[in-house]
């Protein structure tokens, strides 16, 4: 399953290489400005450095892959965003469904523990959360209706306002302005389910 996460992160990493500049400049109007640049950062450093890592058990070789990501990024925004990908080792790919669930579920509390966000705050929460629900009254989910998801939680962070970080203090609380992290999570959560169906389909 290390392939698993290398053929994920790597792909995320390229995505976000193309997007980076979008996601700083939606930063840019309700928090620091470089959210884009450092997720970018967090994964190059990472990606680059996967041959390095002389480690085969899968649990201790993303452990590693988080530590790597949370300190190139630095500050709490390393901490959250890397939640999921060290909670992603659960991933068995013979019980998909559950082990999925029970990664959502704990990334869900650890973020709401570490970050002290609630959902609706206007946070990478507002990703997890709905898509979490959607997979726990599905028996089994589309790749096509994951992504639906995914997009429509972006979308409706645009209207919440912001109960944490920099937006807080904007007079708009960053209404009218797709959440950056949220950006950043759902191409990253994309990513994850596509290579889930790869695995599944190979």
């Amino acid at each position: 399953m290390i392939e698993f996460h290398k053929n994920w992160l790597h792909r995320s990493y390229l995505v976000i290489k193309d997007k980076y500049k979008e996601i700083d400049s939606l930063d840019q109007q309700i928090g620091d400005g470089d959210h884009g640049s450092t997720i970018l950062r967090g994964l190059d450093k990472v990606v680059n450095n996967f041959e390095n890592i002389d480690i085969n058990n899968e649990v201790d070789f993303m452990s590693e892959v988080s530590r790597l990501m949370r300190i190139s990024m630095g500050g709490a925004s390393g901490i959250l965003m890397t939640i999921f990908i060290k909670e992603s080792t659960n991933l068995n790919i013979n019980n998909i469904h559950k082990s999925v669930l029970n990664i959502f579920s704990s990334t869900i509390e650890k973020i709401k523990k570490r970050g002290k966000v609630n959902i609706g705050d206007k946070s990478i929460l507002d990703i997890y959360y709905p898509l979490h629900v959607k997979i726990n009254n599905e028996d089994d989910f589309l790749i096509d209706e994951i992504f639906s998801s995914i997009d429509s939680s972006l979308q409706n962070t645009k209207n919440m306002e912001a109960k944490v970080g920099r937006a807080k203090f904007l007079d708009t609380k960053g209404v009218g302005v797709i959440d950056p992290g949220a950006f950043s999570t759902s191409i990253i959560l994309k990513e994850f389910f596509r290579e889930i169906f790869n695995e599944k389909n190979n």
